[in-house]
């Protein structure tokens, strides 16, 4: 029997071995003529809809969107309803991945939370009918993307990059780099775009080494989703949202998604979950906690061997009714600005949280090299954790403490890296500007 399972052990690796070499080829090969022909495709498709565009005296915009925790062009969509040239709508979309039941909660949540802006907002699925709604229905000139993933139905992803003028700007603060930079950098959606707009140097030098188009239709203007939070942060003008208002420490703990994840290897939170609960337990007089998770890490919970949403659901549970616990799993700005201090392993937080200039502790696997030069740039400015004592020394530090845990390097680095982009004008600002020459023909 032992036999078998090791013949059948080794028979996998040789499969998993042999479809990795051929995938590489395939990326060299035939795919890459198919991204090299889409993209001189709607180069010249983009064109013929630009030229439609130069009389209109309203032009539609769709943002196509599949989560309200994952909505980072919100300034956009507000400073295109001030502007008398742009109607600017919602759509929100479905994501197919985790079955029909949690689909549609996602998006009649998404859809209140829309509404509840008053945004002028539409949902994709017409209950009265039993169809889907066509994109033509609505009539847009110009498309915004919110992720660059396949997860939604056809007639919100490749029928809408295929067939419109396209933007996109990324979902997160690009620290990362692994598989070959193709899921962020070079899939077919990347290399059809109109226009993708970046947060960094370092990303829009990605997008011109790996992607098929050598990263033409990129710009770096810095990320919208930040505006907020400076604004705030400089008006001093921002609500304190944690359950207390005492003087313990608010400190946030956020945990990625990755969990089991070979590819991209961010998550401690299977290692470390028991241990943090024992330390806010054991801290309670001292530290306020925020549980902070990325949006994907309960329904990846609740579908995991070990845990399921039983035991998903008291873990959470624990971090919301706890007396010095708080769950927030929505916006995060104003809990950003009225923390001391945060713990994570995320990927975009690892930028975001760098606008704040307060104390932050990354918690890194060794096994994660997976971050680009901007990322790798950040983790040498920053306190970094191995293992779990490293995160409870930070901690009892910061009780002693908190502004000595702060690296000097860690506000030259915001200076010179990133806040460039806001000095002048704002991202959001550089980003409707450019599409706005584009339609006049100057750019």
């Amino acid at each position: 029997m032992g036999k078998v399972k090791m013949k059948s052990n080794i028979y996998q690796l040789q499969k998993k071995y042999i479809n990795k070499i051929l995938t590489k080829v395939k990326n060299k090969t035939t795919k890459k003529w198919g991204k090299q022909l889409i993209f001189k495709k709607m180069t010249l498709n983009h064109k013929k809809l630009l030229e439609r565009l130069k009389n209109k005296e309203k032009i539609r915009v769709v943002f196509l969107v599949l989560y309200k925790t994952m909505w980072k062009v919100d300034t956009i969509f507000k400073k295109m309803q001030d502007d008398p040239l742009f109607e600017p709508i919602i759509l929100v979309c479905p994501d197919k991945s985790y079955g029909e039941e949690q689909m549609f909660k996602d998006m009649d949540e998404t859809f209140q939370y829309f509404k509840d802006l008053k945004y002028n907002t539409f949902y994709s699925y017409k209950k009265e009918e039993n169809r889907w709604l066509l994109l033509e229905e609505l009539n847009p000139d110009i498309i915004f993307f919110t992720r660059p993933h396949n997860l939604t139905k056809e007639e919100y992803y490749e029928k809408a990059y295929l067939n419109y003028l396209t933007c996109y700007v990324p979902y997160h603060h690009e620290v990362g780099d692994y598989g070959d930079n193709i899921s962020q950098y070079n899939q077919n959606f990347h290399n059809a775009m109109w226009k993708i707009f970046v947060s960094h140097t370092c990303s829009k030098n990605t997008f011109e080494k790996y992607s098929v188009c050598k990263g033409k239709n990129v710009l770096d203007t810095g990320y919208p989703m930040m505006e907020e939070l400076l604004i705030k942060k400089e008006d001093k003008n921002y609500t304190n949202i944690w359950k207390h208002k005492d003087y313990r420490i608010k400190i946030i703990f956020a945990p990625h998604h990755t969990i089991d994840s070979e590819e991209l290897p961010y998550s401690n939170f299977l290692d470390y979950h028991e241990k943090f609960r024992e330390l806010a337990i054991e801290l309670k007089d001292k530290v306020i906690w925020s549980f902070k998770p990325h949006p994907l890490l309960r329904l990846k919970l609740n579908n995991h061997q070990y845990w399921g949403k039983e035991k998903t659901d008291e873990y959470f549970s624990f971090w919301q009714e706890s007396e010095f616990s708080q769950l927030d799993e929505g916006d995060y700005v104003d809990l950003f600005l009225s923390s001391d201090a945060m713990i994570h392993d995320s990927g975009s937080f690892l930028a975001e949280y760098l606008y704040l200039q307060k104390p932050v502790m990354y918690i890194k696997r060794d096994k994660n090299n997976h971050f680009n030069q901007f990322g790798q740039d950040i983790l040498k400015v920053i306190n970094v954790a191995k293992n779990f004592d490293d995160i409870r020394n930070f901690v009892y530090k910061l009780i002693e403490n908190k502004d000595n845990l702060i690296n000097p390097n860690q506000n030259s680095f915001f200076n010179t890296k990133i806040g460039i982009y806001f000095k002048d004008k704002y991202p959001s600002d550089r980003i409707i500007e450019n599409i706005k020459n584009s339609i006049k023909g100057l750019k």
